[in-house]
């Protein structure tokens, strides 16, 4: 039997031997290209990103200074609301007689003189006449123009009168403020009740203590708005009980009191002084 012989066929190449042949051309090119398309998305999602991080910038920046400026001017009006509050209660406390201490007088010639209100002694009516004396004249100052920057000027307030080591006498009115309402002071409880006074005096003339060094009362046994300062080392009994006491002087005080009676003046049936000295008040 004859062999048959092979044909003269090339043997066909391995499909895998031809693609292991071309990969090693094509591979890099497709893994380039892939890095180049995933490089470019990435570069267009950044600029994207940014944009958008751009507008809506531009579009909360208006909105933004919006709420601050509107949280200022709350705060602004909280400020002023609170500052108006104080004013307010810091007035009605000095309209409370209860809140006020004393009446501070402002010389200029001879200094500050500081007087404790004594509604023990005086009762309400004499020292509510002179915080209303004081506010009246706060106000005409005010709508005068008139600023003082220690205590405030009113109509009629100076000392015209000076007896040296007795009394300092002058006058705190102003002119829309009546002393009419102004009432004498009360007897004191250890003296005994008196009877058969007149009518317009039914106390017969007791209307506080015997005045001591340092008290501060109304002239004349009325009820202002003359008053005096009395510097006697000793109580002075011959003025009795007559004298409505609606304050009290301090050491400091005293010895300002003291120095005006080095004041030029001149004899009449008083000693009045030559010019007399001009006073500002303030409440303390």
């Amino acid at each position: 039997m004859k062999r048959s012989s092979a044909p003269n066929i090339s043997a066909p190449l391995s499909r895998s031997g031809a693609r292991r042949k071309t990969s090693s051309f094509i591979n890099p090119i497709c893994v380039a290209a892939t890095i180049s398309v995933l490089i470019l998305i990435s570069l267009g999602g950044t600029l994207l990103f940014f944009a958008s991080s751009g507008n809506h910038s531009n579009l909360e920046s208006p909105v933004n200074e919006k709420e601050g400026e509107s949280q200022q001017q709350q705060s602004s009006q909280l400020r002023r609301q609170q500052s108006a509050d104080i004013i307010i209660r810091e007035e009605e406390e000095k309209r409370d007689p209860t809140n006020t201490q004393g009446l501070l007088i402002r010389a200029d010639q001879i200094g500050d003189i500081r007087i404790a209100f004594r509604p023990d002694l005086a009762g309400p009516s004499s020292i509510q006449y002179v915080i209303d004396v004081v506010e009246a004249a706060s106000v005409a100052s005010k709508s005068d123009g008139d600023h003082i920057h220690n205590g405030v000027k009113c109509s009629r307030c100076n000392f015209y009168r000076a007896e040296p080591e007795l009394l300092l006498q002058g006058v705190i009115a102003q002119h829309s403020i009546s002393s009419d309402s102004v009432s004498l002071g009360p007897c004191p409880d250890k003296l005994p009740p008196q009877s058969h006074c007149p009518e317009h005096d039914p106390n017969c003339g007791c209307h506080g203590p015997i005045m001591t060094k340092g008290m501060v009362g109304w002239a004349g046994g009325g009820e202002g708005p003359d008053f005096f300062l009395n510097t006697f080392d000793k109580p002075v009994d011959w003025w009795e009980h007559q004298h409505t006491v609606w304050g009290e002087l301090d050491e400091e005080s005293i010895r300002v009191v003291e120095s005006a009676y080095d004041l030029p003046a001149h004899e009449t049936s008083m000693r009045m002084l030559d010019k007399p000295i001009e006073f500002s008040i303030e409440l303390f």
